[in-house]
């Protein structure tokens, strides 16, 4: 055997040494690099929540190629203040929280939903299959006791628009009603609101015309749905927004939207409970400020 041969023989292992450092170096870094962080709340019910916050977060993995984690909150204007100080990276919330992001906070809005075709949403008032309240000059009448059903203070739909709603119509919530409760999600109110417990609830329906489903009671209620007594519905306003936060380098912000806008409806469900996705701006949330102008908390 030649000088050289062996000399290549005794280097070879080094050689391999040598690589699985380099390997190890690599991935030692890309470890300690923090992982991208999206958040959802728990509008509906935490099952549907965990789930939700994990094809969010398997989606923004493999629209950016790296590790992303979810991370579910209570309320909308808790995953507001999260975004506005980076706590986390990504986030789908509703119209209003993005108007609770602190202000000066540079949020990047990505895209909103497409939910049976519309890119809109409304707030319903509604009462139970028995209510004798179907319009709200019968609620602004009525002189009886009345308990109402919310969702949660930081909810557009199941809160702020239709206490808005109710007070651009003289009819002041705290007069009207004995006693107003917060059961922390629509699926809580929309059972409240059926069962009786409650004469008037507030939840999100679709923007479709001449219909007047309660359709954020489909998933509690399923057809008894039909059942409810729709009382009024609000001017319409943007479906859920995607928003990323202050220090989400640009390219990874055009990275997910060009994934969103590429992927079919089957994709984008699980994550956005969404069929598509449609540009947004911020102009596009002049409703919510008209309500939170005539809002008396």
């Amino acid at each position: 055997m030649t000088t050289v041969a062996i000399t290549a023989l005794a280097c070879a292992p080094m050689r391999r040494v040598l690589l699985a450092a380099v390997a190890l170096s690599s991935f030692t870094v890309f470890a300690q690099q923090p992982a991208t962080i999206v958040g959802v709340v728990a509008a509906t019910n935490a099952e549907t929540a965990k789930k939700q916050s994990e094809a969010l977060a398997s989606f923004a993995s493999s629209a950016l190629k790296e590790l992303v984690l979810p991370r579910v909150y209570a309320e909308q204007e808790t995953l507001a203040v999260a975004l506005g100080k980076g706590e986390i990276d990504l986030a789908l919330m509703g119209p209003l929280a993005y108007l609770r992001i602190p202000k000066g906070t540079k949020s990047q809005l990505l895209f909103r939903t497409i939910r049976g075709g519309k890119a809109t949403y409304r707030s319903v008032l509604f009462g139970p299959p028995t209510s004798k309240l179907t319009s709200l000059e019968a609620l602004k009448k009525n002189k009886g006791t009345l308990k109402a059903a919310w969702v949660e203070t930081s909810s557009a739909s199941g809160y702020i628009v239709p206490k808005a709603l109710l007070l651009s119509s003289g009819i002041n919530p705290q007069h009207s009603f004995d006693t107003q409760d917060f059961l922390g999600s629509h699926d809580a109110v929309c059972q409240a609101v059926w069962e009786g417990k409650y004469d008037v609830g507030a939840t999100f329906s679709d923007p479709v015309s001449n219909d007047t489903k309660v359709t954020g009671c489909v998933g509690a209620l399923g057809k008894k749905t039909d059942s409810l007594k729709v009382i009024a519905l609000s001017e319409d306003f943007p479906n859920d927004v995607f928003v990323a936060g202050p220090k989400f380098p640009a390219g990874k912000a055009q990275a997910v939207i060009a994934a969103a806008k590429a992927s079919k409806a089957d994709a984008l469900k699980p994550a956005f409970l969404a069929e598509g996705v449609a540009d947004v701006k911020d102009e596009d949330f002049t409703p919510i400020r008209k309500a939170l102008d005539a809002f008396v908390p």
